[in-house]
């Protein structure tokens, strides 16, 4: 639930919401940028509905996802642990202004819904291709031939538990092996 401040001079067209579905927002011929933190997902959805974006990734894979938008032309990187009122607004307005922002993400847009077949003529199309053939062994996934302790990984983690328990025993014996020979020459300090 959204319980920041919100000024009393806010104008009309800014809406305050706790959550607005970003497909429906996206879709609106009348969004003209979109500031967003471009995950993975937001950024096919911005893509796809050619808007232009201003960047400002926080964590992960957003960073390369930001860079990605920033090559391609259709989105301005604002650095968040740097950010600035003047710099997130210049930026949007830059990315509001400059006609080429909309023009790439327009035509990256176009790519994408381009498609030569609907996604339900392709899955009836690979139905059908199924039950034409018998043996669809080439499609199956090479982890499903696997036996559960590679599948699961046990093997390898069986592998790196002993490396680490030979280890130890390496550096156990050692300095046993050293105690053992300071207390040998101390032993002959002493009689001598």
């Amino acid at each position: 639930m959204f319980d920041g401040y919100i000024p009393s001079s806010l104008r009309d067209n800014i809406v305050v919401r706790d959550w607005i579905p970003q497909h429906d927002l996206l879709a609106n011929k009348k969004l003209r940028a979109f500031v967003s933190h471009v995950g993975m997902n937001g950024m096919y959805e911005t893509l796809y509905y050619g808007v232009p974006v201003v960047a400002m990734p926080l964590y992960g894979d957003q960073f390369d996802d930001a860079i990605e938008m920033v090559q391609k032309g259709v989105a301005l990187y604002v650095d968040y642990n740097n950010l600035t009122v003047d710099d997130l607004y210049n930026k949007l307005q830059r990315v509001i202004h400059e006609p080429s922002f909309r023009e790439k993400a327009e035509r990256i847009s176009r790519l994408m819904q381009d498609r030569p077949r609907s996604p339900v003529q392709e899955a009836g199309d690979w139905i059908e291709y199924a039950l034409r053939h018998e043996s669809l062994a080439h499609l199956r996934p090479y982890s499903s031939q696997l036996p559960w302790y590679q599948y699961f990984l046990v093997d390898v983690a069986v592998f790196l538990v002993l490396v680490v328990l030979v280890v130890i025993m390496v550096i156990k014996y050692t300095l046993r092996l050293m105690c053992w020979m300071c207390c040998r020459r101390d032993k002959k300090q002493k009689t001598q």
